[in-house]
């Protein structure tokens, strides 16, 4: 796994992980299961979840580019992981290439992180993977849930006991500082490329009540040396508002409201993003079935 062999050659490529995994507030997968992960109270309340998660750090808001929902896939993961490392002041990635694409493609096919083959010249890579109702929810798992959480309750297959090498690799892989490790003692001009790609997966029966179709979504970071050609740009997000408080978007966004605690407003905001669901999409609402559980992200 791609993923693990970059925690185990390049140790202190990132910002320090958080001590410890932290639970979604408020608990997406929960309302996820109840509304529908095509729901807008799923949407709603995993960016919610992250809003609250980024207070810890101290951190503000996500700000999405405006047209988010037109976006696909591959892209909403390819801004979601930029988002994370600005807010961290690290270099954004700054672009999508289509032969990164197909290998991330691949990679989300077969449920596993991208590995490049090939003899084309390129730095160090890393990648991540993971199942889930979309990216926000898998970012939350690599950027928060991506530690040891103790026996049969850790996603990251990689982490399944408390001091693995794996613990964390997913974040340390968005958060990776390329100019002042990964890159540094290679020659220059090099170049930032990534590929991402999204496909359906159908819900397995066995680990869910609820027959809702998830996402298998994977991303791959590398550096080369010959100008590349992107598909879709860092600077194509900026222009249509992302990272900007004034310009993005943010449905959830809980600094615009100063009135109301902001525990309170999220618990508010996500029963009324669920009564709302409940009253569009009916039947398919499935109150009082038991939460989905965690899917495993590595392998």
């Amino acid at each position: 796994m791609l993923a693990l062999l970059a925690a185990s050659l390049f140790s202190h490529y990132a910002p320090p992980p958080p001590a410890a995994n932290l639970d979604p507030v408020p608990d997406f997968n929960q309302i996820c299961a109840e509304a529908g992960t095509r729901s807008n109270a799923c949407f709603v309340s995993t960016l919610d979840a992250l809003d609250y998660a980024r207070r810890q750090e101290g951190l503000g808001p996500l700000y999405l580019p405006r047209n988010w929902r037109s976006l696909t896939g591959a892209e909403q993961i390819f801004v979601i992981t930029n988002l994370e490392r600005i807010a961290r002041s690290e270099q954004p990635i700054p672009g999508l290439t289509k032969s990164l694409d197909q290998v991330a493609y691949a990679a989300a096919v077969h449920h596993t992180d991208p590995v490049l083959m090939g003899d084309s010249p390129h730095g160090p890579a890393v990648s991540i993977w993971a199942e889930s109702p979309g990216p926000l929810a898998s970012d939350y798992d690599w950027m928060y849930f991506d530690g040891y959480n103790g026996p049969l309750r850790t996603p990251n297959l990689a982490c399944q006991t408390p001091k693995a090498s794996g613990c964390w690799g997913h974040r340390n892989n968005i958060l990776a500082e390329w100019s002042t490790h990964l890159m540094v003692d290679l020659p220059q001009p090099w170049y930032l490329v990534a590929g991402a790609a999204q496909i359906p997966v159908p819900a397995t029966p066995h680990l869910s009540p609820i027959s809702e179709t998830m996402e298998s979504d994977a991303m791959i970071v590398t550096a080369v040396w010959q100008r590349p050609h992107y598909v879709y740009t860092w600077r194509e997000a900026v222009a249509e508002g992302a990272g900007s408080r004034t310009r993005g978007w943010n449905p959830a966004a809980t600094d615009r409201v100063a009135l109301v605690p902001l525990e309170a407003l999220s618990r508010i905001r996500a029963h009324a993003a669920i009564a709302s669901a409940a009253i569009v999409a009916g039947a398919m609402a499935w109150f009082g079935r038991r939460p989905r559980r965690r899917r495993p992200y590595a392998s």
